[in-house]
């Protein structure tokens, strides 16, 4: 609950003081004088009145101001921007229920405007353009001389796309009607090359072109796991006689967030293969969606009333635990967190069967090797049992290992 200011170069304490609120963000003004704070019915203005060039000693107290917030003082204030340029008197605030607030050089809430979203999460201002990112994937553009409209940003991708039917620009526009948009909880502006950044809470980030306002274009875009990975598998590399059904470096990601992901970092990828890159991220391949609902895509707790991040969604039952590439490249074969087991065919990734193996999540999983005449697949688990499956026979049961007395965390031929 305090505020500190330093000279970050000289590692100084230069003023400091004692804070009542939980500060959301805080921005510094152009001119270096002063800068601003604002969270829960709370703007404040703190000025720094320190003799540049004075030997510091000791920190000097902060004098703060608060705004005059008038019929908005009862609302969650969560981002600032102070001013820039000409507009380096005012200070641009966002309001979680939707308000885009100006502040004129009185500390005074002189002006706002409805952004026409569920939720604002975060802005930046620059000489000429103000942009705010809400919630759906939405970001507004406005003027900060007047506030005035100027754009929306183009869509991401909606929750559950199939990255890789994406090959041309288009697929970006066609969206399904019930489609759901990650939220945009960061914004970056580069005045000097014209990019907009933004950071969406399932951890897929864009830069956007803004040098033409009325015709932004995808500079960039990259989709990345919402949640922690459990597992990662590079895919064999095969001699002659087999010919690969991925291109050659992929590697595939298991993750809490209830995908499997196909990545691809080679630049000179062939093209060969059924799999090509997209327009959606120039690493990732392909996602398999395990879970239809898409439960655990968004980071749901960016809420401002929450206290510290517990780990309670990974205690749930949700997310792919383990995933193994069967030896001849053809067969993909996960463990989840409520036991089951999945076979998924490499070429169009279908799923050939799903076994509810076990009673605890499946910790590891285990094709035996060519070479011994037999084709095997073995599980292991937090049930403490391991159970062989027959390949050739669709993936028929075996046999049950029950000599643990624990959870099995690893199991090999």
């Amino acid at each position: 609950m305090i505020v500190n200011v330093w000279d970050w170069r000289g590692g100084i304490k230069v003023a400091s003081n004692k804070f009542s609120s939980k500060v959301k963000a805080i921005s510094f003004a152009e001119n270096g004088s002063y800068f601003v704070t604002v969270g829960n019915r709370h703007v404040k203005f703190w000025y720094l009145e320190v003799a540049r060039g004075a030997k510091f000693k000791e920190p000097v107290p902060l004098t703060g101001r608060s705004a005059i917030l008038g019929e908005q003082r009862n609302n969650y204030f969560c981002d600032v921007a102070c001013g820039r340029g000409e507009m380096g008197d005012s200070t641009f605030a966002i309001t979680k229920s939707g308000l885009l607030c100006e502040f004129n050089n009185r500390r005074l809430l002189d002006k706002w405007v409805e952004l026409r979203t569920t939720s604002a999460n975060c802005l930046v201002s620059g000489d000429e353009y103000i942009f705010v990112g809400c919630a759906e994937g939405i970001v507004r553009c406005f003027s900060p001389h007047n506030l005035q409209f100027i754009t929306t940003l183009p869509r991401t991708h909606y929750l559950g796309v199939d990255v890789s039917k994406g090959l041309t620009i288009s697929h970006m526009a066609a969206h399904p009607n019930n489609a759901k948009y990650p939220d945009t909880i960061a914004v970056s502006y580069d005045e000097n090359n014209h990019k907009v950044t933004a950071v969406y809470n399932d951890h897929s980030m864009y830069v956007w072109d803004v040098t033409d306002i009325k015709r932004v274009g995808k500079s960039h875009s990259y989709l990345y796991h919402s949640a922690c990975i459990w597992g990662v598998e590079t895919y064999p590399t095969q001699g002659e006689a087999i010919k690969g059904v991925m291109p050659p470096g992929s590697f595939i990601t298991c993750s809490s967030d209830d995908t499997i992901r196909i990545w691809n970092i080679n630049p000179s990828m062939p093209g060969n293969t059924l799999y090509k890159r997209n327009i959606y991220s120039s690493e990732l391949l392909k996602t398999l969606y395990v879970d239809p609902d898409l439960g655990f895509i968004k980071d749901t707790d960016i809420s401002p009333q929450g206290g510290d991040r517990n780990d309670a969604p990974y205690d749930s039952r949700n997310g792919v635990r383990c995933i193994r590439v069967s030896p001849d490249g053809k067969h993909l074969a996960s463990g989840d967190r409520a036991g089951n087991i999945r076979v998924h065919e490499l070429q169009f990734l279908d799923e050939l069967c799903k076994i509810e193996a076990h009673d605890a999540e499946v910790l590891s999983l285990e094709y035996s090797n060519p070479d011994t005449g037999h084709r095997f697949l073995a599980s292991a688990s937090r049930d403490r049992l391991i159970h062989v499956f027959a390949v050739d026979q669709d993936y028929s049961f075996v046999q049950t290992l029950d000599d643990h007395s624990s959870a099995i965390t690893s199991v090999r031929f």
